[in-house]
This record gives structure tokens, C-alpha cells and sequence, in this order.
């Protein structure tokens, strides 16, 4: 990997209703990469808290985009509590925008942020955010499947993927939801972004944050790697 800028998306769902041992596992897996030279940058997703008010909300006929405000907040709180957990590495005003991403990780920081506007997924804001940084890689941190298959899991049919390509993920996307709350492993403009960048994503079981020191150090060992 040329770049030691890592871009960690978690999965809201890792951090919803939050466990004190996987919180302190994490935190632990975070610092241990830092330590060994990474610099990242942490963005999570809402989590099951978020999608509860969301279903609810969409139940009585509020529109999608408004629907997205509050799966941000939602993000924005479980980035909270991971912020909190990392401080003083991390701050626990939680940017906004790339610009007050980069601030922070300018001041040697780990930045800890959720969602940032209607429409945008956090792993398009992931992507965003380790395009703008030159990030050497992204490490998605999954909550309930070890890498990308092909085909939903749960299908019998689906088969683990060590690697693919971007024109692998596009045909992949669309067996997924696009409504709000529903990004539950990568869309179109996430993927469109990277393309662009050429930055590879690993795919990891994020139930088992050790893996994520593995991710790092040697993409192709774990999970699931998706490149040019």
C-alpha cells in the first residue's frame, strides 16, 4: 500500500445499540493501527437506531429525502460515541464537511464522522473523504457478512469473493437498496467516486475488529478486495 492514509467505514449496525466489549475491542483494533504508522479517518454508518425511526417516518408518508436527515443524525450520533471513546486522539465535534474533516486530521487528529447531506450515503462520504486525503485504502468494516458474495447473502447460491473489480460492484449494487437506510454494502455514487480515485476497499467481518490491523497491512489476506 503507498499511502499510510486509511479511510475505516463502519457499519452503523457494529455500533446501534452498543456493546461495552466490542466497543472496547474496536477502540483497542484503532489505536493499535495508529501506532503502527496509520493515520485514519473513521466514518459510520446509523445503525439499526436510525432505520427504526426511518421505517417509522416512511410509515407515515415522509419523503425520502427528509428520511436521510435523520439517518445523519443517527450516523452522527454513533460517531459520537466512537469519538468520545478515542479522545484526546479524536475530537468529539463532529465535522460536517470534508472541509472540517480535514482540519481535524490536518491537526493530527483521527477524525470521527457520520453522514454529511440527503442523498449521500456515509460510503460515499467514506469515499469522498479518502479521495480527498489520497488515501492508500479503505477498510469497510461489514456487520453481518465476512466479505462480498455474489449474489445477496442468505441466496444458496452466493459464493464469497476474494477480489473484483469496480465493473464487478456496479453489477452487484443493484441487488441492494438505494432508499434511505438502505445502504447496506456500497452504491452507485460511492463506487462511481473510487472508480474515479482508484482507491482500492477492502471488505471485512467488522464483528471482529482485530482484522482491521490485518486489513491494513496486507489488503489481500482478509475479507474481500475490490480494485481497478
Amino acid at each position: 500500500m503507498g499511502s499510510t492514509d486509511v479511510v475505516v467505514k463502519i457499519s452503523g449496525k457494529l455500533l446501534s445499540m452498543p456493546n461495552p466489549r466490542y466497543l472496547a475491542k474496536l477502540k483497542n483494533s484503532i489505536i493499535e493501527v495508529e501506532d503502527r504508522g496509520y493515520r485514519l479517518i473513521i466514518v459510520v454508518g446509523g445503525g439499526a437506531v436510525a432505520r427504526e425511526y426511518i421505517n417509522v417516518a416512511r410509515a407515515l408518508g415522509v419523503r425520502e429525502s427528509l428520511l436521510d436527515i435523520i439517518g445523519i443524525e443517527g450516523s452522527r450520533m454513533n460517531a459520537v460515541l466512537l469519538a468520545t471513546l478515542l479522545y484526546p486522539k479524536s475530537s468529539i465535534q463532529i465535522p460536517r464537511s470534508i472541509e472540517e474533516v480535514l482540519d481535524k486530521y490536518s491537526r493530527g487528529l483521527i477524525p470521527v464522522v457520520g453522514g454529511f447531506q440527503p442523498g449521500q450515503s456515509t460510503n460515499a462520504v467514506a469515499c469522498a473523504i479518502a479521495d480527498a486525503i489520497g488515501a492508500g485504502l479503505i477498510v469497510n468494516m461489514l456487520s453481518d457478512i465476512d466479505g462480498v458474495y455474489s449474489a445477496t447473502p442468505g441466496d444458496e447460491r452466493a459464493v464469497k469473493l476474494d477480489r473484483l473489480s469496480y465493473d464487478d460492484m456496479e453489477k452487484l449494487i443493484y441487488k441492494y437498496s438505494q432508499s434511505a437506510g438502505g445502504y447496506s454494502l456500497f452504491d452507485k455514487v460511492a463506487l462511481g467516486i473510487i472508480r474515479r480515485a482508484k482507491i482500492p476497499v477492502v471488505f471485512i467481518d467488522g464483528r471482529d475488529p482485530s482484522l482491521l490491523l490485518k486489513a491494513v497491512e496486507d489488503p489481500e489476506s482478509v475479507g474481500s478486495l475490490m480494485t481497478a
